[in-house]
């Protein structure tokens, strides 16, 4: 989700190489189960530019909000065509499990600005991840066991029929990805397979309630970032960091959605836990 932070002018002013750096960790942790908020402020700590401008963080996150639409475009399009048809069943489904992370976001929006850039925190986050993905990854393996409830069918629209309360659950691991170092895409897809979704459907699903949460955050932010100064960022360069976050987000969604059934999960919970405990120690 986007951090969000004030603007500190003893700061040296964020150069290209910072901004293409950070585009790629974006673009990679943004869909890989690590946590681009955890990774984000650790780098700019890293870096020395812990407020790199509201201006770099919508861009970073328009980038990676195109890869999500791009990859998942079959999906998109039904929707539309469901819009247009006035079949509201999807859309429903996305505005429940859109409702936690709304409502809990607005409620104690002060409280995440602030926590968006406190490294031990994220550090903390990431431990809380690692903790996620076991579970998702144990729930995996129990429903490839065939413990659980059997997968739902997909159906022929591409995005399948999930549960109500699929979308409440999803919805809820959504919100807690809210705090810094939690992943939502760790979170949400772990939601899924606890709830006896088959990996490809659980990620599918996670990343279309991406879709309205990601364009939410940055709607939220733009009049501010208009407002705010851009860090001495050119037009050009904002606009390199979204390609470059669009494009290596759109490798990682793939690469996620290839290695799930593959127990990926494991060794991205102990990257977090070692990057976490490190974290901790260090920052």
């Amino acid at each position: 989700m986007i951090a969000t932070v004030a603007e500190t002018a003893m700061e040296p002013a964020i150069g290209p190489v910072s901004v293409l750096l950070l585009a790629v960790l974006q673009g990679l942790a943004e869909f890989l189960p690590i946590s681009s908020s955890g990774h984000l402020v650790l780098a700019r700590t890293a870096l020395g530019v812990k407020q790199a401008g509201l201006a770099l963080d919508v861009s970073l996150h328009v980038g990676t909000l195109g890869a999500v639409v791009f990859a998942y475009r079959k999906e998109v399009g039904q929707l539309l065509a469901d819009l247009i048809r006035g079949r509201w069943h999807m859309w429903a489904w996305l505005v429940l499990g859109s409702l936690p992370a709304a409502i809990v976001g607005f409620s104690s929006l002060e409280f995440f600005r602030g926590a968006a850039d406190n490294p031990k925190w994220a550090a903390m986050g990431l431990l809380g991840t690692a903790l996620v993905l076991m579970v998702g990854e144990w729930a995996r393996r129990r429903g490839a066991g065939g413990e659980l409830p059997a997968p739902i069918e997909v159906d022929r629209a591409g995005y399948g029929n999930p549960r109500w309360s699929d979308a409440l659950v999803l919805g809820v691991a959504q919100a807690a990805a809210l705090f810094p170092g939690v992943s939502r895409s760790g979170s949400t897809i772990s939601a899924g397979l606890v709830r006896g979704l088959p990996t490809v459907q659980a990620a599918r699903l996670s990343f279309l309630l991406s879709i309205p949460a990601v364009t939410g955050a940055a709607l939220l932010e733009v009049p501010k970032a208009l407002d705010a100064s851009s860090g001495g960022l050119s037009v050009p360069l904002l606009l390199a960091g979204a390609v470059v976050a669009g494009l290596v987000g759109w490798g990682a969604l793939r690469a996620l959605v290839l290695t799930l059934s593959k127990g990926a999960f494991v060794w991205f919970a102990l990257y977090c836990l070692v990057l976490g405990v490190t974290a901790l120690i260090f920052v």
